[in-house]
């Protein structure tokens, strides 16, 4: 594909009520729909109208000790993706479920089945949890240290890949003169023994219409990139300097390609909160009312658990952002930490001035403007190789999502940069991701079983 034919992938983040924190007392939200499928609805219609390649739905395995002052609850996407299927017809359905907490083959029949039901369009973000209060709920007193989440998680997606794989294309026969339904001879076992998990397979659905819902990777620490680099079609990352992206984006290539993969077939499309205005006052106005909404006790419990469980109220709020470095646990993210604190050095930010960008980006890169400036901004890194597209996350659901679709989009279109209209049904053909071949396994025909 020529630089000319290049178009810039865009998805809305959806979290709740929106990205800022506390934004559920600002009166551009309406907090007791969020629990409705009419809110989630709203949000998928209104990117479908845009052609979004796709909702992504966000996901926390705890309930933070924010909630008393944000509204930090997370349903269960699948659940959510699996009603927005029937209300949507072509916008790609992506939800987060983690690796550290769930079994290969639950996670294969979800994601398997809602493709089925979606006619091609669903989407696995793969997470390791990076949470600690997650733990108990799920039998344990800590989180595993971050390279033993991604160890497992590896495991994990090589299981899930392969039951995917377990039927082959063909199995289904459909024949009712001879009485076939399924040939045996085409559906397989897995028989995975690995260090994590005994898997025997095959799924209970057959190959799904994408061969793989698509894969998705959230996280840019090594360990995360390299299993982006083995399985993934879109990275979902942190960026807030256009030269440090366009090295992530780089390096993120040689990876792929390392693999043995089409380093071109791999979207990276870092996080953005748009807040849009008529002019540049009108958008600083919103931003500062969305910002002033925020509680700092809310914030600090996000850092808290973003940070691995630093407790950040026993730091003066005006004094330069902590070095807590050597307090990181073992199961801490590694990323984000590093990409904040080294934020806070080269600017010299205060801790309540890195809460305040987290407060109303929950940590990614805020962009506030005019739609004219938004999309100035967005085609800067799109030609300069720094992203191949980005992940929305408006600091309000449904209306900043609703201001970037009516605003920006046209500009984008106009541009030349972003489709009018869609040219596939499926999101891996929204995405350009190619359909991965079957591998067949070693694993036991079940015409062998009988």
């Amino acid at each position: 594909m020529s630089d000319n034919d290049r178009q810039m992938h865009l998805a809305v983040f959806a979290q709740g009520l929106g990205a800022a924190q506390s934004v559920w007392r600002s009166p551009r939200t309406e907090p007791a729909k969020v629990h409705t499928l009419e809110h989630w609805t709203k949000v998928a219609r209104v990117a479908e109208a845009g052609k979004l390649d796709a909702v992504f739905i966000a996901d926390a395995l705890n309930l933070s000790t924010s909630i008393g002052s944000d509204a930090s609850e997370r349903p269960d996407p699948i659940v959510i993706l699996s009603a927005l299927a029937a209300v949507t017809s072509r916008i790609g359905l992506v939800g987060t479920s983690s690796t550290t907490y769930g079994a290969p083959f639950t996670v294969a029949r979800q994601f398997a089945t809602l493709d089925h039901m979606s006619g091609g369009r669903a989407g696995w973000n793969i997470v390791t949890t990076a949470i600690n209060a997650a733990a108990g709920n799920f039998g344990g007193a800590e989180l595993p240290a971050h390279a033993d989440r991604y160890e497992r998680g590896e495991e994990f997606v090589e299981v899930v890949t392969r039951l995917w794989d377990a039927w082959r294309d063909d199995a289904l026969v459909l024949d009712r003169e001879a009485g076939v339904y399924a040939d045996l001879e085409r559906i397989r076992q897995v028989d995975h023994e690995g260090k994590h998990f005994t898997v025997r397979g095959p799924l209970t659905v057959p190959r799904s219409p994408q061969g793989w819902p698509l894969l998705v990777q959230a996280g840019s620490s090594p360990t995360g990139m390299n299993l982006a680099a083995r399985f993934a079609d879109m990275v979902f990352t942190t960026q807030f300097d256009i030269e440090d992206s366009r090295a992530f984006v780089s390096q993120m290539r040689e990876l792929v390609s390392s693999k043995g993969r089409d380093p071109l077939a791999v979207a990276v499309m870092p996080g953005i909160t748009p807040i849009i205005g008529r002019t540049r006052a009108e958008a600083r106005d919103l931003a500062r009312e969305l910002g002033e909404l925020v509680r700092p006790e809310a914030t600090l419990a996000f850092m808290q658990q973003m940070f691995g469980g630093i407790d950040f109220t026993v730091y003066d709020l005006d004094a330069p952002f902590p070095d807590v470095r050597g307090l990181l646990p073992a199961h801490a993210s590694v990323s984000r930490p590093a990409l904040f604190m080294a934020m806070a050095e080269e600017e010299g930010l205060t801790l309540r001035q890195v809460a305040q960008r987290i407060g109303l980006s929950t940590g990614h890169r805020s962009l506030v403007g005019t739609p004219d400036e938004i999309a100035d901004d967005l085609v800067r890194w799109f030609e300069a190789g720094a992203a191949d597209g980005f992940n929305l996350m408006p600091a309000d659901l449904p209306l900043g999502l609703e201001d970037f679709v009516e605003e920006v989009v046209p500009r984008l279109q106009d541009r030349g940069v972003f489709r009018k209209e869609y040219t596939g049904g499926t999101l891996r053909e929204h995405l350009g991701a190619p359909a991965p071949a079957p591998v067949q396994g070693d694993g036991t025909l079940m015409a062998d079983t009988r």
